[in-house]
């Protein structure tokens, strides 16, 4: 074997897997700054992903273009359709601009400026060492890595240079122009290591030695968005029905286009090379990724109800649907980019809080109409067991986030989300501790307090504005909800005064019993302001 493949050794393995490790070293310097740059553009962006096909297209272009993996996307949208943040209909759109997205990567690294990488990274330290302002700084890493990125290629291509002289090398190379052939290859070798850019970077450095021809290049890019699916595949397992779509259709859209360029790729080559009259081969590459997989999004566009069929076909409704189960994502799979953590760690929060705030809505018939709220009693002991899971997981993501390297403002704003979980979880307990206490001695009317009702209903809703304001970090916000709970300690002076009047004047044991209820109703809702209160004073403080 040592003397079919020449003077490739030991060491030229090694040169190859450093200089791969420095090229995905750099992409992921690149892409996690450019997030930090934009700010909250990717979650925004993401907001925009409406029911307009067209929008959700280039949603999932630009997401990709900064995530630079359109695996992350699609098992960003997983988690979302999983934990009904977003709609399966509305993922498929945006999964098919993601596929777009990803091809950044390519046309960046075929610049033939690899000899300037050093350069280029001198000049990205030493900017990002004078640098005074955070964003700053963070520009001049996207500049570091995009230097990491054409010196890990510069280091391929070295180490590969002297497979030229193999005459064995160069028939497997010649051998991967057989379409059925490349395609494996490109797909076993992607699903393996779960990243088509990693793939495409090493097809770049063979074409800069010229070891592979674009005959034998395509083939693989088309494997390559094949192998890609795996990590969709692996988020979906465990989860439901529709986040499973969300995989299925991801599979059909990459596998469809694969089989349509399948049965002329040699037209399709010449098309390329129509385009790039230089000749160019690691350009030939670049241009012929995008262009699969722009010409493959064009031609699905108009059929993304189909795909939605389809996958509904593959993937029937569950037999016995339950609240899903939010999915959080592996840290090492998706990303360790703070933004993208964090986006998941606020939609899950988000979800979280609104589970205790369904309980203290259907609390309140329970309390206020006890004859038609007894049927709520198990939907609350059932929301309060799911509410128990999702507080476990979520403190052991926050817990493995808060562990990676972040920056002040990051580590700030999950340890304000550690704090927020354990107040929303003071509710809660309280909620149950109520519900353990009075469930057998609530008195049997039929009565309807609007005075109580309303306070409770502003009550519920100073909650969930004040742990939305803490996810939004926005002081302002916490403190006009501060000084509203404030106001209502007037409302509930005024309630509580009510009540023991309406006591004093009616002795009957009727009207003892049930203000004796409003009293103790009263009692709990002033604990949920309380923590409302806390909450608010997170950022306040």
């Amino acid at each position: 074997m040592g003397e079919q493949l020449g003077q490739f050794s030991v060491i030229n393995v090694f040169a190859v897997l450093g200089g791969l490790s420095v090229f995905l070293l750099g992409l992921e310097m690149m892409s996690a700054n450019l997030r930090k740059v934009a700010g909250n553009t990717l979650k925004l962006i993401l907001e925009k992903a409406t029911n307009s096909p067209l929008v959700g297209v280039l949603v999932g272009t630009l997401v990709t273009a900064l995530i630079q993996s359109s695996s992350a996307t699609t098992s960003i949208l997983i988690s979302f359709v999983q934990s009904q943040l977003m709609t399966f209909e509305r993922s498929i759109a945006v999964i098919l601009g993601a596929n777009i997205g990803t091809t950044i990567t390519a046309q960046i690294v075929a610049f033939k400026i690899t000899h300037w990488s050093l350069a280029i990274i001198a000049v990205g330290f030493l900017c990002k060492l004078i640098s005074k302002r955070t964003k700053t700084k963070n520009v001049w890493y996207v500049v570091l890595g995009l230097g990491l990125i054409f010196y890990g290629l510069e280091i391929m291509s070295t180490a590969m240079s002297v497979l030229r002289d193999s005459q064995f090398f160069l028939d497997i190379m010649q051998s991967l122009e057989h379409v059925g052939f490349g395609i494996l290859i490109g797909a076993v070798f992607t699903a393996l290591i779960q990243s088509s850019s990693a793939s495409i970077g090493i097809i770049i450095g063979l074409a800069m030695q010229n070891l592979i021809s674009i005959e034998a290049a395509v083939p693989i890019i088309m494997g390559a968005n094949i192998g890609t699916c795996v990590t969709a595949c692996l988020a979906s397992i465990g989860t439901s029905s529709a986040a499973k779509r969300v995989a299925a259709a991801h599979v059909m859209f990459n596998v469809g286009g694969v089989l349509l360029f399948a049965f002329w790729v040699p037209t399709f080559i010449d098309f390329i090379k129509y385009f790039t009259p230089d000749g160019d081969t690691p350009r030939l590459v670049a241009n012929a990724q995008s262009s699969f997989n722009i010409i493959a999004t064009v031609v699905w566009f108009p059929f993304i109800k189909q795909l939605e069929f389809f996958a509904r076909k593959m993937v029937p409704e569950d037999k016995d649907p339950q609240r899903p189960k939010y999915v959080f994502p592996r840290i090492s799979s998706v990303s360790k980019s703070a933004d993208i953590l964090l986006i998941h760690s606020v939609e899950a929060i988000k979800s979280y809080k609104n589970v205790v705030k369904e309980m203290l809505w259907l609390s309140r018939d329970y309390f206020t109409r006890p004859n038609q709220g007894k049927d709520q009693l198990e939907a609350i002991a059932k929301l309060r067991e799911y509410q128990k899971e999702l507080r476990s997981d979520l403190l052991d993501f926050l817990s493995r986030i808060v562990k990676l390297r972040l920056s002040l403002s990051d580590v700030s704003k999950v340890l304000h989300q550690i704090t927020l979980v354990n107040e929303v979880e003071h509710i809660a307990y309280k909620l149950e501790t109520a519900m353990e206490t009075l469930h057998e001695k609530l008195p049997e009317f039929d009565a309807s307090y609007l005075n109580l009702q309303d306070y409770f209903k502003q009550s519920v809703k100073c909650f969930s504005k004040s742990c939305n304001a803490v996810l939004r970090n926005s002081m302002p916000e916490s403190k006009r909800i501060f000084e509203h709970l404030n106001s209502l300690k007037i409302i509930e002076d005024d309630l509580r005064n009510r009540s023991t009047d309406a006591v004093r004047e009616d002795q009957s044991s009727e009207s003892y019993e049930t203000e004796k209820l409003n009293l103790w109703v009263l009692e709990f809702l002033r604990s949920v302001n309380s923590t409302s209160r806390r909450i608010s004073q997170i950022l306040l403080d």
